[in-house]
């Protein structure tokens, strides 16, 4: 039923239920969103393969049944008497109490954390025994539920990014033994800012840069060990949004912050237990004699500021970027700062990530990497293996630990294979570190180091659709990174001059190709032109103009692959040529709609400009490196008014180029017809295409086969059907052609 709402207004107070006024607002300003983003999240392909997957369930469960028995000291005798004393207290500081009895780490972590783990101790404060020490099976359990929430979020996240790498992202990250330690046999709560961080990234990944700043603060009052990404953080949203956009969103994150920390501020202990913990002093705790008594080189925060200064000095930063700096920068903190289990939790998703990324994962260093990192904490000085059975099995927690049973054997042999796991360990990560690098970050020079605009050629006949395929173009590339110069402003006389009585459109001689490749040449090498614009209202040219080059430039007109010279400076020339009646039908239906002219005067036009279009316009068709033509799926009547929707679209593209890996995607979509000839002949492959896709398929399609696409698009818009494959055609070929021209390279 419905519930009411006193509210006073002017002294008296009147009654509003729950579908008007402030409960509506709530609802369609917070609710409402917020419940179409998680419907949204599960319906991606992803996500649901992920929740289908009985990989899935399965090790859910045994982590839930670990979660309950399993605790170290650190959740058992430190985080839950904490949680127990916060709830129980009714939300008295925690931090002043447990200071006052001495025990000043039990939980060094900001207020965001201590609520989100008391959220599920409040909720079940009524199944629970009593007592700030009391510890059971029930206490651990619920308080694992947290950790549970942010490891599923981390598997969703990652599906969401790779939704056709989900086998691995159960393998390599939901079945890691990383999570299951970590989380649910040593009981240590680093997931938890972890997935927060994971959520700021998602946001800065789709441009909503103070909302992930935000998120940011968030994360960031969970645990302090995030503050070393903010140079990072703060130089991206410097290249996207420059120095208005990085202090609008350091404001927001600050007061964020401020406003999370503020209740307790007051609080020596909880500045002395949070801000001045042991945890705090690990990241200075490498350190090198610099000769002169008291000064040293503290190595961990050298090695950060480095790793930020070569961030920082690309020209260029795309998002796969970000995604391996952060990666390798918490992978040298781990390596640089004496070990802690919960640490490594800290870079596992970005290596997932590089691994998800890459073609093909190498598996071999991740899993010694894995096998050193349990036979160092189980087998060295720091295990819990048998501590963590204290609550299920007091008496499995009495024995010996592994190391204290090698070390009254053999003192010397029980540290050298300490210490021989710890070394395997380190080198396998610095191994993966290392690969990170080289494959990831170097794999984008050829992009990063290029000075010059990208060029691309368009042509095809009148009404063949290259305004179209330019919008397609700009959609994926974004608006500011994309000039078009159109072939019309090079026509040499105006509309209505005698000399079109003597040459047709069509006719290479009724433009100035060689202006246009003067510009082509100086635009090539990042200089600005003077060119006018043809209206093609007035038929008339404007003043010559001053262009600026953007990234991409793409020349788009009847014959802009007509001299050779043009042809050598495109890094992708692309011809549009569609059936022929289809072609007729659009130029009809666009020269009568959008320029006024009659039926009749636009088939005698078509019918002149035939002898010039077989001469000057078809033979282009030979010299590009990818043609597109798109056909009616049913016989196309010239006289009809509204455009034909059953279209399919056929694809030839150089046999060079390798279009397997998207024909195989394509394919597996359930509302696609695909037919792929890799071998047309010598020259050509052949990719047809008819029926639907959404959108949300093209673009997770797209950052499976478009090597490097972040650094050529940024943050792409996809078309959804057949427009979406063709974006992702052109896109695969730009970017094979981008890597192998090494003249591209300034």
């Amino acid at each position: 039923g419905s519930f009411y709402l006193p509210l006073t207004v002017g002294g008296g107070t009147m009654k509003e239920n729950n579908h008007s006024g402030i409960s509506l607002a709530v609802r369609s300003r917070v609710v409402a969103p917020i419940r179409a983003c998680l419907i949204r999240w599960l319906a991606d392909h992803g996500v649901r393969q992920l929740f289908h997957s009985p990989i899935f369930w399965g090790v859910l469960t045994v982590k839930l049944v670990m979660g309950t028995f399993l605790a170290s000291y650190y959740l058992r005798d430190l985080f839950t008497p904490f949680l127990n004393y916060f709830v129980e207290s009714h939300f008295a500081n925690p931090w002043d109490y447990f200071a006052s009895l001495g025990r000043l780490n039990s939980f060094p972590y900001p207020p965001i954390m201590l609520y989100l783990m008391a959220i599920p101790r409040c909720l079940f404060s009524p199944l629970l025994a009593n007592g700030t020490d009391t510890v059971t099976f029930g206490h651990l359990l619920v308080l694992r539920l947290p950790l549970v929430a942010a490891d599923v979020g981390i598997a969703i996240i990652l599906a969401r990014w790779f939704p056709y790498r989900v086998r691995r992202v159960l393998m390599y990250y939901w079945c890691s033994p990383f999570t299951i330690y970590i989380c649910y046999w040593h009981g240590q709560l680093d997931i938890i800012p972890t997935v927060l961080f994971l959520c700021c990234l998602h946001l800065l990944q789709t441009k909503r840069y103070t909302l992930a700043m935000v998120m940011y603060s968030v994360a960031l009052a969970t645990k302090s060990h995030l503050l070393v990404a903010l140079p990072f953080l703060l130089v991206y949203i410097y290249q996207e949004r420059h120095w208005c956009g990085v202090i609008r969103c350091t404001m927001a994150a600050l007061m964020v912050y401020v406003v999370i920390v503020l209740p307790y501020a007051a609080s020596l202990a909880f500045w002395r237990m949070v801000y001045g913990s042991e945890e705090h002093g690990r990241l200075v705790a490498f350190q090198l004699p610099f000769g002169a008594p008291a000064l040293a080189v503290l190595v961990a925060p050298g090695a950060i500021v480095l790793f930020w200064f070569r961030f920082a000095a690309y020209t260029k930063r795309n998002w796969d970027l970000v995604m391996l700096y952060m990666g390798i920068l918490f992978s040298v903190f781990i390596l640089l700062a004496p070990p802690r289990p919960g640490y490594f939790l800290w870079s596992l998703p970005f290596l997932i990530h590089f691994m998800c990324r890459s073609s093909k994962a190498n598996t071999l260093p991740y899993l010694v990497y894995t096998a050193s990192y349990l036979a160092f904490f189980w087998l060295g000085d720091q295990s819990d293996l048998l501590d963590a059975w204290r609550v299920i099995a007091p008496g499995v927690s009495a024995h010996l630990t592994p190391f204290q049973f090698m070390h009254a054997m053999d003192p010397e042999r029980a540290i050298i294979i300490q210490n021989g796991a710890f070394t395997i360990m380190q080198a396998s990560l610095a191994g993966l570190v290392l690969n990170m690098y080289l494959l990831g970050v170097r794999s984008n020079a050829v992009y990063r180091s290029r000075t010059q605009p990208v060029l691309i050629g368009v042509t095809g006949d009148s009404g063949s659709g290259k305004d179209t395929f330019s919008r397609l173009a700009i959609d994926v590339f974004g608006e500011k990174k994309v000039s078009v110069l159109a072939g019309d402003d090079y026509h040499r006389w105006p509309r209505g001059h005698e000399m079109w009585q003597v040459y047709t459109h069509l006719n290479v001689n009724g433009s100035d190709v060689h202006q246009q490749h003067e510009h082509a040449v100086a635009i090539s090498s990042g200089a600005s032109v003077y060119k006018g614009i043809y209206d093609h209202t007035t038929g008339q040219f404007s003043e010559p103009q001053l262009l600026d080059p953007a990234e991409i430039v793409i020349f788009q007109g009847l014959h802009s692959l007509s001299i050779e010279g043009l042809r050598n400076l495109y890094d992708l020339k692309v011809f549009l040529d569609p059936d022929e009646n289809l072609r007729q039908f659009w130029k009809i239906r666009r020269d009568q709609q959008e320029r006024g002219y009659r039926v009749d005067v636009i088939r005698q036009t078509i019918a002149d400009r035939e002898k010039d279009r077989v001469k000057y316009i078809l033979p282009q068709r030979e010299e590009s490196d990818l043609v597109i033509r798109w056909m009616p799926r049913t016989p196309l009547d010239l006289s009809a008014t509204t455009i034909p929707k059953e279209l399919s679209v056929e694809i030839l593209a150089r046999n060079t180029f390798d279009l397997s890996a998207l024909a195989k995607h394509l394919a597996n979509q359930p509302a696609l017809s695909i037919s792929h000839q890799p071998m047309l002949d010598v020259r050509w492959q052949s990719l047809c295409i008819a029926g639907t896709i959404p959108a949300e398929s093209i673009q997770a399609i797209a950052k499976e086969v478009v090597v490097n696409i972040e650094e050529i698009t940024g943050a792409p818009a996809f078309s959804a059907d057949l427009p979406g494959c063709v974006q992702i055609t052109f896109l695969i070929c730009l970017s094979n052609k981008l890597r192998w021209n090494k003249n591209s390279v300034g």
